[in-house]
């Protein structure tokens, strides 16, 4: 299998949909303390909106790997697209928590944009050896 000309990430989000606590599962919905399971749930990205840190995340991507990454956020709720795709479903069941972040086509995180973990399995497939 020889390695993609181009990576395409997704990010499917609701942001309607999104609960208030830490996206851990959890019941407790304390923003300023630490959980009884032993982590705090104060992120500092929690007030920038997902479709800017996807920004964000495109233009680290862009430059890193210039021409090689295509990085789309969708809004289920809004994009005319939204009621077709199987993710909106996952997303209004609240089986998965958003973000819903696929790489070619499959789905690979919940909950979080996690850019150093993407820009990884970015540079993982961009330089795969035939197998």
């Amino acid at each position: 299998m020889s390695p993609p000309d181009v990576v395409e990430i997704v990010v499917y989000d609701a942001p309607a949909g999104r609960r208030l606590g830490c996206d851990c599962g959890c019941d407790h919905h304390g923003h300023d303390s630490g959980s009884s399971h032993g982590h705090g749930h104060g992120d500092p990205l929690e007030k920038i909106s997902m479709e800017m840190q996807t920004r964000a995340m495109s233009l680290t991507m862009e430059k890193e790997f210039p021409g090689k990454v295509r990085v789309e956020y969708i809004n289920v709720l809004e994009d005319p697209r939204g009621p077709a795709l199987p993710q909106t479903e996952l997303l209004s069941s609240q089986t998965y928590p958003a973000p819903l972040v696929y790489v070619n086509g499959r789905g690979r995180f919940a909950g979080s944009l996690p850019v150093e973990r993407l820009r990884e399995e970015v540079q993982n497939l961009l330089t795969a050896e035939n197998v």
